[in-house]
């Protein structure tokens, strides 16, 4: 019998197979790394959709219990939707108020004026606080909408979101799970873990957004490796890379290996390394930085877009990213702050980040 036709047919058969494969299997071979560039883009997520849905429910379930002014003791009742609540009174020449009942930990809150609380609450609902609102240290909270400002005392804790209108101030040691936003700014202190933050300005410690530095005027004197080609709107180096300090790369990057940026580098496209991306002092990148890999930031640096890191990503002290014009993302499996840190836009985390102890 002649083996013949079968082995064409099998042959056959598996090409017809392969055949939606060929771009994948082009791409694996002789990858472009065009897409991954081009498609990194800012989280345009509604980081405080939950505050806002939130304060949405409260104002309709209120309407029927107005604030009350001058009135010593407390409102409590229970909302058309079964929730206990207990609502704070507008004292005239009260600037603010200490502590609240015992009762307060098992109602949803509504704070009417400035208030601080000092003994340390435990909150089972969400608060409410129409004015400023600075809380007690070790105090534990389901949620927090603050159409002011807002300040946690150290070791506070943040079981589902947070929102301020105005400033967050972080108190160290914290932990917020789930959402914490701000629409001025946020201020961590020490060894504060979080999971996904945004605002027009984040930072740890006292530290100001540092401008972009003055863009190049001299020409660009990156050396393309041997080993490097040009693919699309980028050169693409197969193999590790170390760029000298100084060195000013007008292009966007992609890099197969390894790549380190050496100190006072700069880039005025996109960067994109395979492996472990490390970035060393005073390094400016004008595009987006990413890697499937590490990153690792070093001190004074500036990076204009996004950073994403598929794995752990550490950002060192003073180095400034995105600005608030121009906000950026944050996003890797890990996220760590030096002191100094200052990120304009959301920082995105799938196992939690931390400021520096």
């Amino acid at each position: 019998m002649n083996p013949l036709p079968f082995i064409l047919l099998l042959l056959i058969t598996l090409a017809w197979a392969l055949l939606p494969l060929l771009p994948a299997l082009w791409e694996f071979f002789r990858p472009t790394d065009v897409e991954p560039l081009t498609m990194v883009g800012r989280d345009n997520a509604d980081i405080s959709r939950f505050a806002r849905h939130f304060r949405e429910y409260l104002q309709g379930q209120l309407e029927q219990y107005p604030p009350r002014n001058g009135v010593e003791d407390h409102q409590t009742g229970t909302l058309p939707d079964g929730t206990p609540f207990i609502r704070t009174a507008r004292l005239s020449n009260e600037l603010s108020r200490s502590g609240l009942p015992e009762e307060s930990a098992t109602r949803l809150v509504v704070l009417d004026q400035t208030t601080v609380l000092d003994n340390g609450d435990q909150f089972k609902y969400e608060v409410w606080a129409r004015e400023d609102v600075f809380g007690s240290p070790r105090a534990t909270y389901r949620a927090i909408l603050g159409e002011k400002n807002v300040e946690l005392g150290e070791r506070s804790v943040i079981l589902r979101w947070l929102h301020s209108v105005g400033t967050l101030v972080v108190g160290p040691a914290s932990h917020l799970y789930g959402r914490a936003s701000a629409e001025e700014s946020i201020q961590f202190g020490r060894e504060v873990h979080f999971e996904r933050v945004g605002a027009p300005v984040i930072t740890v410690g006292i530290a100001t957004p540092r401008p972009m530095p003055p863009r190049h005027t001299e020409p660009a004197s990156f050396l393309p490796p041997p080993n490097s080609r040009r693919l699309g709107d980028h050169l693409r180096v197969d193999a590790d890379l170390t760029v000298p300090a100084g060195t000013l790369i007008d292009d966007n990057l992609v890099v197969a290996g390894q790549l380190t940026l050496g100190p006072g580098a700069r880039v005025t496209g996109s960067v994109k390394s395979h492996r472990t991306l490390t970035l060393e002092s005073g390094t400016v990148v004008e595009g987006s930085l990413v890697s499937r890999g590490e990153i690792t930031i070093g001190q004074d640096c500036w990076i204009r877009g996004p950073v994403i890191s598929e794995e752990r990503l550490e950002i060192g002290r003073g180095t400034s990213i995105g600005s608030p014009n121009a906000p950026s993302t944050v996003s890797g499996r890990q996220v760590f702050l030096a002191d100094g840190v200052t990120v304009s836009g959301q920082i995105v985390t799938s196992e939690g980040g931390q400021t520096a102890d």
